[in-house]
């Protein structure tokens, strides 16, 4: 045993942290800080055992062992640790399934950062079982990279979570009925959507705002428009489904590049809608714009091309 693995022993057991850093420090690494607390959790578990266990395969799949990890609290540390065993089964399967959320769409996979909570618990203990040692405290106590992590990740969880509520336009192709009302309103008095109309799919490329650019198809028309970035006029175009006689489809090749949807109608007007293809919202928002067209116009005038 090294001397560092002797302090380990001496010093503290498990990975002492206070409640408050582990909490920043989950949410502002978005979740990545509870792999590393698992290993070191797990290292000292195999050091102070002198087992095999692997504590980096462990920690990879940390929600599937958080069982196994609040029972060696439970059994080298009563009544300190956890004891519990119906409650120690509570926190292992919400840890599971708030795991698992992640993949949900906007904008329940929020729920995802909430993993930290069913933990806390095992944080509290630990810190229990180590006192208030002063070494123990300065180790456990907020150090300058947690602070890099906070000015980091916080900014960028922040901006997450308004993009996934929808305060800023999202990177994929979204139904109406997601639309911000004063997003719907900053249309209608632009004249880009009439009083009456309904957007099925909207989608815009704009950062910071949908006034940037954007596009969409409603039960009646199918809109492109785009903000000129030096006058700030908001220029637009549109079509009716039975005026249009062309609908021309690039497809996107790579997550990095927009699908480009080009409409030609019976006056010779042309223009382009730009859509994303994550989540094969480019797919949907296609499929939903030829069937209405194909149902809208009284004699078919062109073909279809794609």
């Amino acid at each position: 045993m090294n001397n560092t693995e002797a302090e380990l022993k001496d010093y503290y057991c498990y990975f002492p942290v206070t409640p408050w850093k582990f909490c920043l420090m989950s949410i502002c690494t978005l979740g990545l800080y509870e792999f590393y607390w698992s290993y070191k959790n797990w290292q000292y578990i195999k050091t102070r055992d002198g087992s095999g266990i692997r504590p980096v395969w462990r920690s990879v799949f940390y929600p599937f062992w958080y069982y196994a990890f609040l029972s060696d609290l439970a059994r080298n540390h009563a009544p300190e640790g956890i004891s519990n065993k119906a409650y120690m089964v509570v926190l292992a399967i919400g840890l599971l399934i708030l795991s698992y959320i992640w993949k949900a769409p906007d904008p329940y996979w929020l729920l995802s950062i909430f993993t930290f909570v069913p933990m806390l618990p095992a944080v509290f203990a630990i810190s229990k079982i180590n006192g208030a040692r002063p070494e123990v405290k300065k180790r456990a106590g907020h150090k300058p990279l947690n602070f890099v992590a906070y000015l980091i990740g916080g900014p960028i969880m922040v901006f997450s979570i308004l993009l996934s509520i929808g305060f800023f336009p999202s990177t994929m192709v979204v139904t109406g009925d997601s639309l911000w009302e004063r997003d719907l309103r900053y249309l209608r008095n632009q004249e880009i959507l009439a009083e009456d109309e309904d957007i099925i799919y909207f989608y815009s490329g704009g950062v910071l705002s949908i006034k940037e650019d954007g596009q969409f198809i409603s039960e009646d028309y199918v809109t492109s428009y785009g903000m000129d970035p030096e006058d700030g006029i908001v220029y637009s175009a549109f079509a009716a489904y039975e005026d249009i006689e062309r609908v021309d489809v690039k497809w996107s090749t790579s997550l990095l590049e927009d699908t480009v949807i080009t409409i030609s109608d019976v006056y010779g007007n042309e223009f382009e809608l730009w859509v994303s293809s994550e989540s094969g919202g480019d797919k949907k928002f296609v499929k939903e714009l030829k069937r209405l067209w194909n149902m809208k116009r009284a004699a078919p005038p062109g073909t279809i091309a794609v």
